[in-house]
């Protein structure tokens, strides 16, 4: 008994140059949105429920393939519970660390927050130039 195999070739010709990501963003996102698939039904119950409660990373240094060890096994593990059916609730999150955040926004920026100073209501303040800014 033979197998017949059926194969699809690719007519490289007709494949853009282009790799157009946002308009396949775009066209994913819709099916996703359409299918579901992404979708977390809070009110179905424990028992199909599958949730992830990890630490968001902190915002200590840019992202770098290290990022790859914190979210593949969950990520995988994610996926393959959406295949079986569970709901799963999984929020991302950047931010789980206020200050290291709110210090590494003010490098980047080049500003510093002076916490003596009063709230003032209806404050407008003008972007510094970079002579203007300082470095404490």
């Amino acid at each position: 008994m033979t197998t017949e195999r059926r194969f699809r070739s690719i007519d490289l010709d007709a494949i853009s140059k282009h790799f157009d990501a946002p308009a396949v963003e775009a066209r994913w996102d819709e099916t996703w949105q359409r299918s579901g698939t992404y979708h977390y039904d809070p009110g179905r119950p424990r028992d199909e429920t599958f949730v992830v409660d990890t630490p968001p990373p902190t915002a200590s240094g840019s992202l770098h393939p290290g990022h790859v060890f914190s979210y593949t096994h969950t990520d995988v593990l994610v996926r393959f519970k959406r295949m079986r059916g569970m709901n799963v609730f999984y929020p991302m999150g950047w931010d789980d660390n206020g200050l290291p955040t709110e210090r590494r926004v003010q490098n980047y920026h080049h500003v510093r927050c002076d916490p003596s100073a009063p709230y003032e209501p209806g404050l407008e303040l003008e972007e510094a130039s970079n002579k203007q800014r300082t470095w404490w």
